[in-house]
């Protein structure tokens, strides 16, 4: 609670030093408008000149500190909102086909394997300019463990690419309670830093986990406040493949 009262201390600091940024940004540009108004007078001179400069680039340099020291605050505050919305969420279940079905699936959607190990589909997108998806099929004990191992290899099959959307099907014996926390974390994890901290990564990684003895999947689906984002281009691929079978 005490964390919860410092960050909403610190929020509405910096809620207040933004306001006072936007005040001085227009002090400042409204300093230019002072020559404008008395070129044609004899109220301007030599005095009056350097009032305005110094109006102008104080007030906007002033402003850029407040900003720098509100930004943070900001920031954090935004991504705990962001992580307290998945918070409330489950994992979506997905009933997938047997691997060698799901293979064939991505080979009829236009997917071509590479010597990589993945199948790969470049698609025209009118946010992104053009999405490349990367499918990878693997097996772990721990969906951490498979998503660390797979972007560095993905880092290195996709360099020449940009916007890489990748589906990361991680087959385990069993997908219990942990294992469904764990996609949970990963997915809040990703959907808060393309949504709040960089939404102009190039990468995203979305990971679903899949049980072996009824083949259902289990990944964190992204609201619809995510459509530019390429996380959310992931959930529609999965949605447009097998929304049919999707478990509510």
């Amino acid at each position: 609670m005490d964390r919860q009262t410092d960050m909403t201390d610190e929020y509405q600091k910096a809620k207040k030093m933004s306001i006072i940024a936007v005040i001085l940004i227009i002090f400042a540009f409204s300093c230019l408008i002072v020559p404008a108004l008395t070129q044609y007078y004899d109220e301007f001179n030599t005095v009056l000149l350097p009032v305005i400069v110094i109006g102008f680039f104080g007030g906007n340099i002033v402003a850029l500190i407040l900003i720098g020291k509100a930004y943070p605050a900001l920031l954090a505050s935004d991504c705990m909102r962001m992580d307290e919305r998945y918070e409330k969420r489950e994992p979506v279940q997905i009933l997938l086909p047997a691997q060698e079905l799901l293979v064939q699936m991505f080979v009829n959607h236009k997917f071509k394997y590479m010597e990589e190990g993945y199948y790969r589909r470049k698609i025209f997108s009118f946010l992104k300019d053009s999405v490349c998806y990367y499918v990878r099929m693997t097996e772990d004990v721990e969906a951490q463990n498979a998503l660390r191992r797979e972007v560095e290899r993905l880092y290195q099959a996709g360099k020449k690419d940009k916007n890489l959307c990748m589906l990361l099907f991680v087959y385990m014996d069993e997908v219990g309670e942990r294992e469904k926390k764990d996609i949970k974390e990963l997915g809040k994890q990703n959907i808060v830093v393309e949504s709040v901290v960089n939404p102009n990564i190039s990468l995203t990684v979305l990971v679903i986990a899949v049980d072996r003895r009824d083949n259902k999947g289990y990944y964190m689906e992204i609201g619809r406040h995510g459509r530019m984002t390429l996380y959310w281009y992931g959930c529609r691929m999965l949605r447009k493949m097998f929304g049919p079978d999707i478990i509510t």
